[in-house]
């Protein structure tokens, strides 16, 4: 009895620690932006679980200032025998990421361990499913979308135009390297043709709202009449390099951000959803929320938009409305 209880003192100290880390460090976000009171409560809980998770397995340290790879390892072979989801495991892992940076261990917790740890496993099961489970936006993410593109503007004017594009009418990287300004504005709506999208298919977007304007307008300031927004003088393959090179610059990657560049069209996919009345799964929204068909109905006008033809594709952007089950 008495060397349980002095345990639990043990226990107690390191969860302290760990308190005080999160306290110390969990108000901030990779890319210095403020995190928000959710995110800090999670980290904060999954902290506290990991703490006593890391006990029970026999790992009883006593300062969270002593965590070391080998009990990340013991963690996620544990969740892992606990049929943990994949998506719950890499969260927890990129939580655990940001703790080793703040106790001075940046790197101790590498990229891919997941696949490193479980090399015998099916090819897809260690990848996150093709239905969102928690919003992609830059926002919900915690970044701050105006910041980002004004940075960019800073860095590279036609970068920032290409990503007004990408939040205004949710276009693809290849759309936004390969956009016309002067020729894609068909005036009500964005013209997208000329082998430009996905697979060659054309499609029109509404501009329905001012902000679209704004944001055409500004990029038919950056280029000449009938030139792309990538940049001249290089490949398709090199304007892509460059693209990715700049979206790291600006902070955004899955690790400075917990978001990529592709976010911007999960952001797009929610403002249309959402100014149409229905309220995604990955923001709360509810199957019941209204009808099933005015429900299909919108999520087919945010498919099309994206260049999909059925309403189920939203999921990957937004979440299902199918019942977990």
């Amino acid at each position: 009895m008495r060397e349980q209880d002095v345990g639990r003192r043990h226990l107690a100290i390191l969860k302290k620690s760990a308190s005080a880390l999160v306290e110390k460090h969990g108000g901030f976000r990779i890319n210095g932006a403020i995190a928000s009171d959710r995110t800090k409560k999670l980290t904060h809980e999954v902290l506290m679980s990991c703490c006593e998770r890391l006990w029970t397995l026999g790992f009883q340290i006593r300062d969270i200032h002593d965590l070391k790879l080998r009990h990340v390892e013991g963690l996620i072979k544990d969740w892992r025998a606990n049929n943990y989801a994949i998506k719950t495991i890499q969260n927890h892992v990129s939580r655990l990421r940001r703790v080793a940076e703040w106790i001075g261990k940046p790197g101790m917790i590498p990229h891919g361990l997941l696949d490193q740890m479980f090399p015998d496993a099916d090819a897809g099961e260690l990848r996150v499913k093709t239905v969102a489970e928690n919003s992609k936006s830059w926002t919900e993410n915690g970044v701050n979308v105006l910041e980002k593109i004004l940075q960019a503007d800073k860095i590279d004017a036609r970068f920032g135009a290409m990503l007004r594009l990408g939040l205004a009418f949710g276009l693809r990287r290849k759309e936004q390297l390969r956009s016309k300004p002067y020729a894609m504005d068909g005036g009500s709506v964005l013209l997208i043709n000329s082998n430009m999208a996905k697979s060659g298919k054309d499609r029109m977007i509404p501009v329905e709202h001012p902000f679209q304007r704004v944001c055409l307008e500004h990029a038919k300031r950056i280029v000449k009449g009938g030139e792309h927004l990538g940049w001249p003088g290089r490949t398709y393959e090199q304007n892509v390099d460059h693209y990715n090179y700049l979206m790291r610059k600006v902070g955004i990657s899955a690790r400075e951000s917990g978001c990529v560049g592709h976010g911007l069209r999960a952001e797009y996919a929610e403002n249309i959803s959402l100014m149409n009345g229905l309220v995604p799964p990955v923001l709360g929204g509810r199957p019941n929320q209204m009808e099933k068909e005015a429900r299909l109905a919108i999520q087919a006008i945010v498919s099309q938009n994206m260049g999909h033809h059925r309403p189920e594709v939203t999921g990957a952007y937004y979440g299902s409305f199918r019942p977990k089950k």
